[in-house]
């Protein structure tokens, strides 16, 4: 099977493959019914002898035929199994007994046909768990098949948790029962939309009106065209967030993937963004990135240790944070109090929690945008105070100063320990008034009252800001190998270079937020460096990395990390993840990394010929 891959979203992996002589999109859809288009995929029924079941896959040019036993009754079939049904392709009904054909799980099959998708969405976690069963036991690479399970709403969401074929089935006995589908709200009142004209689709518009039959399936390929554009802009949780309302099943069912398949959904998620994402609904508290980025501050990350004032702000509608109005205000409040690097600004935000100022560009904090209404829920108040209790556990603060509304932010209190010297600033909401800012700047120059300047100066804490975010993206170990000494910065605040004085190790973009490691950085990692790749020996390696050319990978590996690529254990480049590591080694095709550098290239030599660099940057 080829399988092409053009871009990740949720668990759908939007492209193409091909089944046998069959070409499909993915995601893609299959039409029932006699008015198919010409080019568009069609799913008919073959007559079969008693018992048997032969469908027929067809894009008018090539065709796939399936056949396999009718189970009695068909809604619920046989409990766990598979068996083949045509070339390359498995019927597959979960749940599985553990004594599954070794000879089904090493087949590799291009297409798995979920028997009884049907009967176990009408029953909400089974689904979920069926389908994480049948990805576990077959992997990525085929193509999924959940018949008679979609309709236009549905469609968005069996794509983000992975399906990549559904039909039109369902919808059509729905339109023959006289239902009139909306891939917004479900279904509505036939004749009340049809008196509105809230239809523009042939069917609706014709005179005469054609039939609901004619109009579902037009229905179903708005939704479909919708659902792959949002797939191809980065926007598809989006779309399965705006189409809940329509069916109760339909949030019942992301609750339960988000928590069963959550750690598939955070692996296939890019570590990098772009652009600006809305957070509208609580659902949307959930998504992948949100979750990683308060996992990995409570796991990764550490405080600085030079920073012994915590002062806690609000956040802001402009990102990064610190452009925006208030925080500029809160900035010159404070500048030339002695020493202000002592200082460590954090700020309070849902639903990403607390983001230090060092990880403001750390996706997805540079990205968010959320309603404000000064109401907390329970979830959020908690994701705040468990974030506030490790920076409190792990650093090493002296006294905390609270510059945030007392009444709404009331619920930090119980994180703060008594014994440390604490102060809030205000007595209401305005952050930015004249007393406000007085307030602020009292009470931070009080809490650095006695503390002495941090030896290197400011540097040596940018030095420590940079370490904390190659522990956020690299692990506490690589992290402190990276940062071994000699270590120098140069660059711009918005472009900064870590070398060693004579050669850059990795590089760090605002607009990234994360390091680019170079060949030079990642011999500092090795032998034993992070989100590693394991190539082919005999691959030459003259350009990137598909995904035939591995042969091992780092199941941390995330979209966009920055990667080391080694031969036989020895350093052979450097570049960044397209794929997750695990879909580096269950796929057959597609590209797994955009090779940057390689060892023994020009871009491994030093930039100064061996002389002293002309400005290696200050030490730090």
């Amino acid at each position: 099977m080829g399988r092409t891959i053009e871009r990740l979203e949720g668990l759908a992996l939007v492209g193409g493959a091909t089944l046998g002589e069959l070409v499909v999109r993915t995601p893609d859809l299959l039409e029932s019914g006699d008015a198919v288009p010409s080019g568009a995929l069609s799913l008919r029924s073959v007559e079969a002898p008693l018992g048997l079941r032969h469908l027929q896959l067809s894009d008018t040019v090539s065709a796939l035929d399936l056949e396999y036993t009718v189970p009695s009754p068909e809604v619920v079939g046989p409990v766990g199994g598979a068996s083949a049904v045509g070339p390359h392709a498995v019927l597959a009904r979960p749940p599985f007994p553990p004594e599954l054909p070794e000879a089904l799980r090493s087949a590799r099959p291009d297409l798995v046909v979920w028997g009884n998708a049907r009967a176990l969405w009408s029953e909400g976690l089974p689904f979920i768990e069926g389908l994480r069963q049948i990805r576990s036991a077959f992997g990525a690479g085929p193509v999924l098949w959940a018949p008679r399970v979609a309709l236009p709403h549905r469609i968005p969401l069996l794509a983000y948790i992975g399906v990549d074929l559904v039909d039109t089935t369902e919808g059509l006995l729905g339109a023959a029962r006289g239902e009139f589908l909306d891939a917004t709200l479900g279904s509505t009142d036939a004749n009340l939309a049809r008196e509105e004209a809230s239809c523009g689709c042939p069917a609706c518009t014709a005179h005469p009106i054609g039939s609901l039959e004619v109009h579902a399936a037009g229905v179903y390929r708005r939704a479909m065209a919708e659902t792959r554009t949002a797939a191809r802009t980065g926007r598809l949780r989006q779309l399965v967030e705006s189409r809940l309302p329509a069916e109760p099943a339909l949030a019942e069912m992301l609750r339960y993937a988000d928590r069963a398949l959550g750690d598939w959904l955070e692996e296939r998620t890019a570590v990098t963004g772009s652009g600006t994402q809305p957070y509208v609904l609580l659902e949307s508290h959930r998504r992948p990135e949100m979750v990683r980025f308060r996992q990995r501050l409570l796991s990764r990350y550490t405080p600085p240790p030079s920073k012994s004032v915590l002062l806690l702000v609000p956040c802001s509608r402009t990102k990064p944070y610190r452009l925006s109005r208030s925080h500029r205000r809160f900035s010159s409040a404070i500048e030339g109090l002695y020493p202000a690097e002592r200082v460590h600004v954090v700020s309070v935000s849902s639903p990403i929690g607390l983001v230090p100022r060092e990880l403001e560009d750390v996706p997805p904090a540079r990205h968010y945008d959320i309603p404000v209404t000064g109401e907390w829920e329970e979830r959020e108040r908690a994701a705040v105070v468990e974030g506030l209790r490790h920076l409190l556990a792990t650093g090493q603060y002296r006294s905390v100063v609270v510059h945030l509304d007392p009444v709404e932010y009331a619920f930090l209190r119980e994180a703060i320990p008594a014994e440390l010297p604490t102060a809030w600033t205000l007595g209401d909401h305005r952050t930015t008034s004249r007393e406000a800012l007085t307030a602020l700047r009292d009470a931070v120059g009080s809490a650095l009252d006695g503390e002495k300047p941090v030896p290197g100066g400011p540097l040596a804490i940018v030095r420590e800001e940079l370490r904390e975010v190659a522990a956020v993206q690299l692990g506490r170990p690589g992290a402190d190998r990276l940062f071994v000494a000699p270590v120098r910065l140069a660059g711009r605040p918005w472009f900064q270079r870590l070398t060693d004085g004579r050669t850059d190790l990795a590089t760090v973009r605002e607009e990234r937020g994360l390091f680019h490691v170079t060949v030079a950085g990642a011999r500092r990692l090795v032998p034993d460096p992070p989100l590693w790749v394991a190539v082919d020996p005999s691959l030459p390696l003259t350009g990137d990395l598909f995904v035939p050319g591995v042969r091992g990978a780092d199941l941390s590996i995330r979209p966009g990390d920055s990667v080391v690529l080694l031969r036989d254990g020895e350093l052979a480049a450097v570049g960044e993840a397209v794929l997750p590591g695990r879909l580096m080694l269950e796929l057959g095709h597609g590209l797994a990394v955009r090779v940057r550098h390689r060892a023994h290239g020009p871009t491994d030599t030093s930039k100064t010929d061996g002389s002293p660099a002309p400005d290696p940057g200050p030490v730090v």
